[in-house]
């Protein structure tokens, strides 16, 4: 980087010593004005600002005193190098409380001035560098910051409070969003996105619409990622948005990665809008006979009430990740009781839903591994030839049937990941272990053993981690009161909390908040 230097002094010999006798270009430093006095000095100093300014003491006008003070009422970074003569010297003095770096002393020792001169560069060279640097990492922990933010959103952990907070800190309220899913296929944890695929996708809509965005991409869960294109897109049309869409496939498609299905709705959308438009594509993905889908604004599709359809298909997967067969039995029942009353306005239609919800029920057991993976394969090879409601049916039946014939082998990893559930929407409570193996309706002693083997640490290890990183998350995302955070993760006593967060991450809740805002 090329330095800037201003040379103010009311006497010409001086300045033209100064720019022949110094090595300004070996140094890659430019001479940007010369001034005779400190008025015409701050004029200059405002147009170049200046990396270096040598500067008299003695000058008509305005002296170099005077020209401190004004100058550092709105610049304190500029190096200056003061130039006095002996008789000035204890006046001289005086000015190091103005940020003066050194001073010389008339007549001027060249020599000195030279080594004077080549220490100072260096000092600003190293002092630009550490700007540079601390720039990048903050830039880098907000980006961080960010991206969790947009991850927090599509998952829905977030209340009013936090939305304005995150709205505050990163001008949510500014900006519009291109949210897309990818579902990979085959379901496989060896999918990864190309590493510059975000940066390819912000360049492309600079060039080809003139948008300013950032791109993020992130795993959600398991076989979905989730990529959210941010910033001001008001006016992004719905066939620009298809043709990023299908501009992201091909880019996947031409590095090989073209085992998967990608959705995105038609419309930009707010923040607040991201997690009801992640479920809305989830939903439609599910079973697409593509690999590009647009999803729209959802119209009426029946008269009837949809969700009481879904309303006993929830309660059956919850029925199975609980193993309880009696209470699956009679969801299935009521779940079948209303695909029938709706079926009798729209068959069509009603066997779309069918499809959907059979889609829903197989990724519920995968996720809380209630079914083997050739168990899954199976049904989803069987799915692709079935479309009547009646055969729809025939297959939930069949993979109830699989879940709780597989309870002796499978019941285990169920139970784990539904504890793990649990305690996530239970951290703010007195939660103990005693209340988790209740829920899942096992002993003490064997939820304790179970435990302990799947996550390698106790419940209250697990439990306590849990809480400080959500209070992490808390007090770089929030502006509430440590009091509250503590609160909210399940500590009333905040010198309790305090004690428990500095022994887990090294500094006190207030130390590490102010380490990250700032």
């Amino acid at each position: 980087m090329r330095l800037k230097a201003l040379l103010i002094d009311d006497e010409i010999n001086i300045l033209r010593n100064l720019q022949i006798i110094l090595p300004w270009e070996q140094y890659d430093v430019e001479i940007v004005g010369f001034a005779k006095n400190g008025v015409q000095a701050l004029e200059m100093v405002r147009e170049h600002n200046p990396h270096l300014i040598f500067c008299d003491i003695r000058m008509p006008v305005m002296d170099g005193i005077e020209f401190l003070q004004s100058l550092r009422t709105f610049n304190e970074e500029t190096e200056v190098i003061m130039l006095t003569g002996y008789q000035e010297f204890e006046y001289a003095r005086s000015v190091l409380r103005y940020g003066v770096i050194d001073y010389i002393l008339k007549p001027i020792d060249y020599d000195a001035l030279q080594e004077l001169f080549v220490k100072v560069i260096t000092k600003i060279r190293q002092s630009l560098l550490q700007h540079q640097q601390d720039d990048m990492e903050q830039d880098r922990v907000k980006d961080i910051a960010y991206e969790k933010v947009l991850l927090d959103l599509i998952n829905g952990f977030y209340d009013g409070s936090h939305l304005q907070d995150w709205s505050n800190r990163f001008r949510l309220e500014e900006q519009q969003f291109v949210l897309m899913v990818l579902e990979c296929k085959q379901h496989s944890a060896s999918f990864t996105p190309i590493d510059d695929l975000c940066d390819q996708i912000s360049i492309h809509i600079k060039e080809t619409y003139q948008y300013d965005v950032i791109c993020y991409m992130f795993q959600v869960e398991v076989g979905f990622w989730g990529l959210i294109v941010a910033g001001d897109l008001e006016g992004l049309e719905e066939h620009q948005t298809t043709e990023l869409m299908k501009y992201c496939y091909e880019k996947l498609d031409m590095f090989g990665e073209n085992n998967y299905v990608i959705g995105t709705f038609e419309n930009v959308i707010e923040a607040k809008q991201i997690h009801q438009t992640w479920q809305m594509i989830i939903k439609e993905i599910s079973f697409a006979n593509q690999p590009c889908i647009m999803v729209r604004e959802a119209k009426p599709m029946l008269s009837g009430n949809v969700q009481a359809v879904w309303k006993p298909t929830e309660k059956l997967v919850s029925a199975i990740k609980h193993w309880e067969r009696d209470l699956a039995n009679q969801c299935l029942e009521e779940m079948i009781r209303q695909l029938k009353l709706l079926s009798e306005e729209s068959l069509q239609q009603v066997e779309k839903l069918a499809n959907s919800i059979t889609v829903y029920i197989i990724k519920e057991l995968r996720r809380y591994d209630a079914i083997s993976l050739e168990y899954e394969k199976e049904i989803w090879s069987q799915l692709k030839e079935t479309r009547k409601v009646k055969e729809l049916i025939g297959l939930i039946n069949k993979m109830v049937e699989e879940a709780f014939g597989q309870h002796q082998y499978k019941r285990p990893q169920v139970s784990i990941h539904v504890a793990a559930e649990y305690i996530e929407s239970h951290l703010s409570s007195d939660l103990a272990a005693e209340e988790v193996a209740k829920h899942l309706s096992i002993s003490l002693s064997y939820f304790s053993t179970l435990f302990k083997q799947f996550y390698g640490v106790t419940f209250i290890e697990y439990v306590t981690n849990a809480r400080v990183e959500r209070a992490k998350s808390m007090l770089t995302m929030t502006k509430k009161s440590i009091a509250d955070i503590a609160k909210t993760v399940g500590y009333n006593e905040r010198r309790y909390f305090n004690k428990v967060f500095q022994k887990r991450v090294g500094v006190l809740p207030s130390e590490y908040r102010e380490q990250k805002t700032n």
